[in-house]
């Protein structure tokens, strides 16, 4: 019974860290598009890799934090900015 619950636990944390993975993807996605960047300029202003900026805007990675902050840096928005909609978006 406790090991049903648990594997029930983390299944559900899972959904939830890939629904997160997924709204950050949107949310980078419409803001790059709002500042007219390509994924490939995109990755040219904050260092990361094109195929790396793809994959977080598909929500099939998880950004560190270090990355949230060069992505908002190439964005020029603050970090908690990015945060903040991300949490909005996610009640």
């Amino acid at each position: 019974m406790v090991e049903s619950f648990l594997f029930l636990a983390h299944d559900e944390a899972m959904n939830q860290l890939h629904s997160i993975d997924q709204e950050f993807g949107r949310i980078l996605r419409k803001r790059r598009l709002q500042m007219s960047l390509t994924q490939e300029a995109m990755s040219l202003a904050c260092g990361l890799s094109r195929a790396y900026i793809s994959e977080l805007e598909m929500g099939r990675k998880d950004p560190s934090l270090y990355t949230i902050f060069r992505l908002s840096s190439a964005l020029k928005m603050k970090p908690s900015v990015f945060i903040d909609e991300l949490e909005h978006q996610l009640d």
